[in-house]
């Protein structure tokens, strides 16, 4: 009978976890809404902790967001970018209303995710998307959670009409100067001064942008905390019928069908105007004195700037002396030539080039990289690519950054917790609650700041040259000024006729004129 020898392994091979993330979303700033949040996030770590086979890498939730746009969720996003660097193996969502209520976005999300390993479970309806067999269930509870979303956003807007129509629609937004007490507009003093004297350094001769600096200079705080006041800022306020006690309803309209996107009313859609909803902040004759100003500076302006303009315009800098190159037309033919030679030949000794001979370079460049066997464009995508992740990869700072986050909202938990048994007043509650989530807020940013990085910004605008490109079907013949005002930064011209081309993204191509 043979013998039998048991030969150990040197270290046993332990089974790897399953790394699980969880997402949760509420879609309101309510109370009863954000205990839910807190609730979700508190069960899903409890939840994953608990299974042996898994291991938790992150709670995930985006807290009065409406999820009918992924591209508006910050945590949704910082989700799928970890999946793509293989970070996370399972996700755990609610339902899938919670995960997206927009079919297409579902989908295109739970397929993307598929496709690199990373499966999404939505608890409701018992679907995981990496068996076989979900794949015609999730077609179909999405599809009903987008309709459901739809028709309580049809809802909505039928019942807000009605209030417009009557004069009784309360806006939750009201502008600088005023707050939202029990469903009423009431001038709130402290702000209401300085849009006084907005309106009165305006018709004193102050411009938008001189009274914007005096505000920041002065660091007077804005509606949302800032200290930097802007043009577009001031004039929001100028123009602003609220400030008379009126208010013209629906300026900005919602698309009816999902992803809901908001877009000017330039006249798709009726509007509002209701006279005495509250109580006025600015005189009605010196609001009018005002947008009469307004307008008469607008039209002055309008004069003043109907300059002649080219695509080589402050495009084209002389190499010799940094000035820019200026348009004239000599012996019937349009040149270009460097601003100081043209005032003083012997202050640079810079040449004139035809506008053709410009154009000609440019023509030349993109055909290279169009149409060139190096492909040049797809090869440095591919190495930014490489050192984009590399660069997450290696990113500390912000996976420390996600631990803090995570440790605040255990903090809040417990807050939630305590005053919910009666344990903490209501108002030492509220103290502690927005100190902790203005840290989290804070942290988040300075999350997403640390994930930023010239590279990336570099991908993208590369990514933009190809696309361009990628249109052209043939050799450019003709200079295209559409393209080249979509790629080109600026351009410089020395006395060797070398004709240098700063794309986006930094890129440059020399190219002998």
């Amino acid at each position: 009978m043979p013998q039998v020898k048991l030969i150990s392994p040197l270290t046993k091979q332990t089974v790897k976890k399953l790394r699980v993330a969880a997402y949760c979303r509420v879609s309101s700033n309510s109370a009863d809404q954000l205990n839910s949040y807190a609730t979700q996030i508190r069960v899903y770590t409890k939840k994953i902790k608990q299974n042996p086979e898994w291991e938790l890498v992150d709670i995930f939730a985006d807290e009065g967001i409406s999820g009918t746009n992924a591209e508006n969720r910050p945590e949704f996003q910082r989700m799928i970018r970890m999946c793509e660097l293989r970070q996370i193996d399972l996700i755990i969502a609610k339902s899938i209303s919670r995960f997206a209520r927009n079919t297409k976005e579902t989908l295109e999300y739970t397929r993307k995710l598929k496709l690199i390993g990373v499966g999404v479970m939505f608890e409701k309806e018992g679907i995981n998307t990496l068996s076989l067999g979900d794949e015609m269930l999730l077609n179909t509870f999405a599809a009903i959670a987008q309709e459901e979303s739809q028709a309580i956003s049809q809802n909505l807007r039928l019942a807000n009409k009605k209030r417009m129509e009557n004069g009784e629609y309360i806006s939750s937004h009201v502008p600088y100067g005023f707050r939202l007490i029990n469903k009423e507009t009431v001038i709130y003093e402290p702000e209401a001064v300085i849009v006084r004297k907005i309106f009165m350094d305006y018709l004193n001769g102050k411009s938008t942008t001189e009274i914007a600096k005096e505000l920041t200079a002065s660091k007077t705080p804005t509606k949302h905390g800032n200290e930097q006041w802007s043009h577009t800022g001031i004039v929001y306020i100028l123009t602003n019928e609220r400030y008379i006690g009126d208010s013209l309803y629906q300026k900005k309209y919602r698309t009816p069908t999902v992803p809901f996107t908001l877009h000017m009313n330039k006249g798709e859609e009726d509007m509002y105007y209701a006279t005495g909803t509250h109580k006025p902040l600015i005189e009605k004759e010196m609001f009018d004195k005002v947008q009469a100003l307004i307008q008469s500076r607008r039209k002055r302006f309008a004069k003043m700037e109907k300059t002649n303009t080219y695509p080589l315009t402050s495009r084209i800098r002389c190499s010799e002396c940094g000035s820019f190159f200026n348009r004239k037309v000599r012996k019937g033919g349009i040149k270009w030539a460097c601003s100081t030679h043209c005032e003083n030949s012997k202050a640079c000794d810079s040449f004139y080039y035809s506008e053709e001979r410009i154009y000609d370079g440019f023509i030349a460049m993109v055909n290279k990289l169009r149409f060139g066997a190096e492909n040049i464009i797809s090869q440095t995508i591919s190495m930014l690519e490489t050192a984009a992740n590399t660069y997450k990869m290696n990113n500390q700072l912000a996976r420390d950054m996600s631990q803090s986050i995570a440790e605040l909202n255990a903090k809040l938990l417990m807050l939630d917790q305590l005053q919910g048994k009666g344990y903490l007043a209501g108002d030492v509650y509220q103290i502690q609650a927005r100190d902790i989530k203005k840290q989290i807020s804070k942290l988040k940013s300075q999350r997403q700041n640390s994930y930023e990085s010239k590279i990336f910004e570099t991908l993208v605008d590369v990514k933009k040259i190809k696309c361009q490109l990628d249109e052209i079907e043939e050799p450019l013949e003709e200079f295209d000024q559409k393209l080249f005002e979509q790629i080109v930064c600026g351009m410089t011209l020395n006395r060797k006729d070398e004709l240098t081309i700063t794309l986006i993204g930094g890129l440059k191509f020399t190219e002998v004129i």
